[in-house]
């Protein structure tokens, strides 16, 4: 491949070939779960053939959420109590599922109404806080949801599927208890059929030397997800992180291209932003079209993986959501900031080293414009997830042009001592667009025209620029945005 020209001096190290750049450095021993935090120390043995699975959690629960002497947590209605120590009570849902559970939101969470019926329990605790050792089990394939349209994330939807085909358990179907919306840590060991990989957030392996699945991530989490089936692992260093992929056939020169590129792209953004934060990142082929980001990890589907400009486009994407969204988490109280700065840094990135920036941002104002007509536009704060085209327009679109703003306000290498700022002061804690405009050193995201807190105003005017824009010039020579 020739080398390409670049289009901003931002990203000139990032578009140097990869056999001039150096291996991804190791990552430093995450950083303990703060004194907030709930850990689960627990056993999963699943049971495809019959749809079953079975939890032993060991719950590390904190002072701070003792109150009265008691803790509450959240579990699937599904999943039945089988033994607890301490003794825990069923209590009254407060004001129905949803309500009670003050709605899951996590990177990777959908507006789809899934039906998840969930059961309070209580527990007697010191005001200290203490241990508590839950056994629970239960049917828990529910299938995937019907057809949605194209722009939702993830094609079709579920709670929890433990099937022959594989298994995907993640934190909106509530097969773990819940305390609180806070991160957790955790550390996990499967139980699963012969010829199973599991995989799981942080560093582990997916089938150790006795069978079962073994997987720790301590510095912090805001869902955890397990999934696998039988599949097949394809391994190779990247300096001294471990680049995996996980085929549900065996396909060499697929999972050649995929650990290169996982090489690549771990140095890219080592480069630009700070220290990859887990020991591995792992492409996993899931057994429906999906396109997930889990910290460590990737849940793409079977044609998904294959179509060749995935490479380029929605994979870089998913690694990038390691530095934001699954290595700084996301505040989704205050707004998701994490979709419109991975799209700006991989999606448009990858565009403004073949000097297509420009052409990029154009289209991204319009669909812009023809998505969200009057009254459909909404603030950068109140963007949760995709879940339509609209919502993608937002949430995506206005928020990478609302970056880009920032990056032109304060230029380009104070730009990246923000972003890199931003990881060091954030990692490991859920952070918001104001934590984000403050290690940046920039008011954009807080005056009216941005649309952080309003409609975008001056979005819509770069669009009514480029609508006026003659045929046969460029559009940065036509108009500085």
């Amino acid at each position: 491949m020739r080398p390409r020209r670049v289009a901003s001096a931002l990203f000139l190290a990032v578009a140097m070939p990869i056999a001039a750049v150096a291996a991804p450095s190791a990552a430093p021993a995450a950083p303990g779960p703060a004194r907030a935090h709930v850990h689960h120390a627990m056993h999963v043995t699943l049971d495809p053939t019959r749809g079953q699975l079975e939890v032993t959690d060991t719950l590390t629960v904190p002072a701070s959420l003792v109150r009265g002497g008691t803790a509450d947590f959240l579990l699937h209605g599904a999943l039945d109590m089988l033994d607890a120590s301490p003794a825990a009570q069923r209590v009254p849902l407060r004001s129905g599922s949803r309500d009670d559970a003050t709605r899951f939101f996590g990177i990777n969470a959908s507006d789809a109404d899934l039906d998840t019926a969930l059961t309070r329990w209580r527990v007697t605790l010191p005001p200290g806080g203490g241990r508590v050792v839950l056994r629970y089990g239960g049917h828990f394939d529910f299938g995937l949801s019907d057809e949605r349209e194209q722009y939702t994330r993830g094609f079709r939807q579920t709670i929890g599927i433990v099937s022959k085909e594989g298994v995907y358990l993640a934190g909106d179907g509530f097969w773990y208890p819940q305390l609180n919306r806070a991160l957790i840590g955790a550390r996990v060991s499967v139980s699963m059929p012969e010829g199973w990989q599991v995989i799981a957030p942080g560093n582990g392996r997916a089938r150790d030397t006795d069978g079962q699945a073994r997987w720790n991530v301590e510095g912090g989490l805001d869902e955890l997800t397990l999934v696998g089936g039988p599949l097949l692992e394809y391994r190779e260093k990247a300096g001294a992180i471990d680049a995996l992929v996980y085929l549900r056939t065996k396909d060499d020169a697929l999972a050649a291209k995929y650990l290169e590129a996982t090489a690549r792209n771990l140095e890219m953004y080592r480069g630009l932003i700070g220290t990859y934060p887990y020991e591995k990142f792992a492409l996993v082929e899931n057994f429906w079209e999906t396109g997930y980001g889990m910290p460590s990890f990737t849940l793409l589907g079977p044609q998904i993986i294959r179509f060749p400009f995935i490479l380029t486009s929605s994979y870089p994407h998913e690694i990038l959501h390691n530095w934001w969204g699954n290595g700084v988490f996301v505040d989704y109280a205050s707004g998701n900031w994490c979709e419109g700065l991975t799209a700006y840094l991989a999606d448009h990135l990858y565009k403004e080293q073949q000097s297509q920036g420009a052409e990029y941002r154009r289209d991204t104002l319009k669909k812009y414009r023809d998505f969200v007509k009057e009254g459909r536009d909404f603030p950068l704060t109140e963007f949760r997830s995709r879940h339509s085209a609209a919502t993608e327009a937002v949430g995506y679109g206005k928020a990478l042009m609302t970056f880009h703003m920032a990056r032109r306000q304060v230029g380009d290498e104070a730009y990246v001592r923000g972003l890199q700022r931003f990881y060091r002061e954030q990692r490991n804690k859920r952070a918001t667009f104001d934590d984000l405009a403050r290690a940046q050193g920039t008011r954009l995201f807080t005056v009216k025209t941005t649309g952080l807190n309003q409609h975008g105003t001056v979005i819509g005017h770069f669009v009514r620029k480029i609508l006026v824009a003659k045929r046969g010039h460029s559009v940065e020579d036509r108009i500085n945005y």
